[in-house]
């Protein structure tokens, strides 16, 4: 079981390449945990990582404010001060959505779809963040399936760095990070990416490059 836990911990150690020309980080040393996969947060040895994700948020599909499950608050809550005891410089950052649910990505597409729903959306991701003393915010839409999807997809990013530098300014703290969880390529099937505003608006992107080999049976 210990083995099958830190395997579930490491797998999602992503590819990461950087974007925002605002990110002073030289490097990030990044991995994803999960409250329900037997590894509990005060287990990761902190000093290895520069960068935590916290994963996941949900997306509430009747007001589309980012919440977490009940089960998770404390979790949550508490992933920051817990990961820093042992190395106070890593940074954390709480992940938004995930994938294996055609739920969730019909949850992102409608979200995105008006302006209303997207400053929601942001307002209540920020605010999720400051209150659990996140460093940023990651965003895991597993995957948009439209070009209108994709089109939208770059106006949230926009707007989410406008909200994120704005609030940075009117409390004083830190910007908040922003970063999210792609495919690997810059299209999807028929479908490309918003480059122009990954490029400009986010920190980096965790390029979901795994999964190819595995050693399940033929």
């Amino acid at each position: 079981m210990a083995s099958n836990s830190i395997f579930l911990l490491l797998f999602s150690l992503l590819s990461l390449l950087h974007l925002h020309s605002s990110a002073a980080q030289s490097s990030v040393k990044a991995v994803y945990w999960f409250p329900d996969n037997e590894f509990p947060a005060s287990n990761i040895d902190s000093t290895l990582f520069t960068h935590l994700f916290c994963a996941f948020a949900d997306v509430d599909p009747t007001t589309y404010q980012v919440t977490v499950a009940s089960q998770n608050t404390n979790a949550f809550s508490t992933f920051t001060t817990t990961v820093q005891q042992k190395n106070p410089s890593v940074k954390t950052l709480l992940s938004i959505g995930g994938g294996g649910s055609a739920d969730i990505k019909n949850h992102f597409s409608s979200m995105a779809s008006q302006p209303n729903s997207r400053k929601t959306f942001i307002d209540s991701a920020i605010n999720l963040a400051r209150s659990y003393n996140f460093h940023g915010l990651d965003l895991d839409w597993e995957y948009p399936a439209t070009d209108t999807d994709m089109t939208n997809l770059g106006v949230l990013l926009k707007e989410w760095r406008d909200a994120v530098v704005a609030e940075s300014s009117n409390s004083g703290k830190a910007t908040l990070l922003l970063t999210a969880a792609f495919y690997y390529a810059p299209k999807i099937e028929s479908l490309s990416y918003p480059i122009d505003s990954i490029t400009t608006n986010l920190d980096w992107i965790n390029a979901m490059a795994y999964d190819f080999y595995d050693p399940g049976p033929k």
